[in-house]
């Protein structure tokens, strides 16, 4: 199992959750907002939302924000 913790940008509701780690690495991850229900992309592995595979750690740095592990 994997953590992740990080605030929604919709409503900056602050939230922690868990997942999978073989689906974080081979597969599709989304986590909906408990306060919003807006729904975040954390990992694409399978090319369903991105033409390649990405995860949320590249999402960022390619943003220009920073990623703590």
């Amino acid at each position: 199992r994997m953590l992740i913790g990080f605030t929604c940008k919709v409503c900056k509701h602050r939230q922690y959750k868990t997942m999978a780690k073989q689906a974080y690495e081979k597969g599709v991850v989304l986590i909906q907002c408990d306060s919003c229900k807006n729904r975040h992309l954390i990992a694409d592995n399978l090319g369903w939302f991105r033409d390649k595979s990405v995860n949320i750690e590249q999402i960022m740095k390619d943003k220009g924000e920073s990623v703590r592990q």
